[in-house]
This record gives structure tokens, sequence and C-alpha cells, in this order.
């Protein structure tokens, strides 16, 4: 097995990942979960003369579990949902993507 693939299968299962749902854009969940890392962190808005901090959240995805995140779908950890947002980049191994994600209500 590649070493790297290995690392990253290690930190998938470490804490601060999480177990979640993919659901494609207009598609229907997968019933097989996958392994996300979500971070959340802060971003400065300007916003006129003064600045904001807003809070993101960024989810990164083995290729293995999703091979193309895509705008539009969904992530579910337990109750919470997120759109995700924006295009996946994918890392410099080509083993994982991340994508920024929004809460649906």
């Amino acid at each position: 097995m590649d070493p790297f693939a290995a690392a990253l299968d290690v930190l998938f299962f470490a804490p601060g990942s999480s177990e979640a749902f993919y659901t494609p854009k207009g598609g229907v969940e997968r019933p097989t979960p996958i392994r996300v890392i979500r971070g959340q962190p802060d971003k400065s808005v300007g916003f006129g003369e003064q600045q904001v901090i807003e809070g993101t959240n960024v989810f990164e995805i083995r290729k293995s579990d999703v091979a193309e995140p895509e705008r539009g779908a969904v992530i579910r950890m337990g109750d919470a949902r997120y759109k995700l947002l924006g295009e996946a980049m994918l890392d410099l191994e080509g083993l994982s993507n991340t994508i920024g994600g929004s809460p649906v209500s």
C-alpha cells in the first residue's frame, strides 16, 4: 500500500474526524458512510471600514470515499447538514479533496 494513503487513512480515523453521509446534488443519500475531517477556520471579511470575522466550514474528503465532491452536494454528520460550496481542491498526492460547506437548515 502507498505509504501516503496509509498515513491518510490513519488521520481519517483519528480524533477530529467524523463519520458522514454524502448526497450528490439532486441525488439520494449514499447508504455507506464516508469519513471526513471538518475544519472551521475563521475568515476576516472587509465590511466598509470594519472587519467582520466570519466562521467557515471546510471538509476534507478522501478520494477513495468520493472521487469528485461536487458543488451543491450535501454532507450529513449526525443531525447537521452542510451544502458543499465552490470547487473541490485535490491535494498534492491526489488522495483527498478539500471543499467548503454551508449549514443547511
